[in-house]
């Protein structure tokens, strides 16, 4: 269980083409910073293959839009054959076509980017009014079971829509999770005024069990059943996880820490999109294998360090409790 928890999940940017312009992305999406292109299916599924010798065990699909990618088919298919856990990401607009191949994927789950529950509401988030469509498709799919949840960022624009997704979600039955506006240089100067607290919707409800995979990267997310959806609130207030090396970054520290692995259609490997210092070009697939191994190594230094940090704190409190007549560092026990 502790190598599974300590690998990182993969995140492969199929494509920086995308058919939405949502103001808080930036170009290319997860692609940002890297040279933009298209990956070729025999590149992404020689990927899933060095991953899984690597001992990956979950790959997450992304872009740009993932659904437009014209191989996606072949390389989900190529996962599965892996025997990977296979998320995918999309904006939902593809969605309800694509399903009839999508859901003989095995161990598959899909997340529906959605900010909005009306068309006003996503043209002004989005630059296109087709919240209905992506609801349509969204049902569709969820009634096939595929669907994990719907990811929404909170921003200005969108405060009041959270209801309505909440609602949506519980007639569906499937999860959602609210993330904060997130900044990166590109769009730093609009996050001053689209963001918007995780405590301006005031949800309440029942605490659920912690997610074990942000309780060792990246932001710790917060766990409530809310009218009976599951809500996984992610908020960059909220500290994060970092590496020794996070510390020769200009963003350190920054509310992201070591949260996933990427590579990119460039065969570019990002251990973390801010840390520009820690990309790895490569240019041959010996290259690329070493340049992961490397980036796992540097997820299970950090997932080994904090699980030692609560270990170690879990420690002193026992012998805190255990032991009325010891002093530890100054504090009376």
């Amino acid at each position: 269980m502790a190598d599974l928890l300590s690998k990182p999940y993969l995140t492969i940017s199929l494509t920086d083409v995308c058919n939405l312009r949502c103001v808080y992305c930036p170009p290319a999406g997860e692609n940002y910073h890297t040279p933009t292109t298209m990956m070729n299916p025999e590149q992404a599924c020689a990927i899933l293959d060095t991953a899984v010798a690597l001992g990956v065990h979950k790959v997450r699909f992304t872009g740009g839009e993932p659904l437009l990618y014209p191989h996606l088919a072949t390389v989900m298919r190529h996962a599965a054959m892996c025997n990977l856990e296979v998320h995918i990401n999309t904006n939902g607009l593809l969605l309800a076509q694509n399903l009839a191949w999508l859901k003989t994927i095995p161990n598959l789950f899909v997340k529906v980017s959605l900010d909005a529950h009306t068309n006003a509401a996503m043209r002004r988030i989005a630059g296109a009014g087709q919240a209905k469509r992506v609801i349509e498709g969204l049902r569709q799919a969820a009634a096939t079971g595929i669907v994990q949840r719907v990811n929404f960022v909170l921003t200005q624009l969108n405060v009041d829509e959270v209801p309505g997704i909440l609602a949506l979600c519980r007639e569906l039955g499937i999860g959602l999770k609210i993330f904060d506006m997130f900044p990166v240089p590109e769009t730093a100067v609009l996050w001053q005024t689209l963001y918007a607290p995780i405590e301006a919707i005031n949800l309440d409800g029942e605490p659920a069990p912690p997610y074990a995979y942000t309780r060792q990267y990246g932001t710790p997310t917060r766990e409530l059943i809310v009218d009976g959806v599951h809500v996984r609130i992610k908020n960059c207030q909220d500290g994060t996880r970092y590496h020794t090396i996070c510390q020769q970054c200009p963003f350190f520290p920054c509310p992201e820490g070591l949260y996933c692995l990427l590579v990119t259609p460039s065969l570019t490997v990002v251990p973390c999109r801010l840390g520009e210092h820690l990309y790895r070009h490569c240019h041959d697939f010996a290259e690329l294998r070493q340049a992961i191994a490397q980036a796992i190594q540097l997820y299970q230094e950090s997932y080994f360090a904090n699980l030692f940090h609560e270990t170690h704190q879990d420690f002193y409190a026992a012998s805190l409790n255990h032991c009325p007549q010891a002093e530890f560092e100054g504090v009376r026990c």
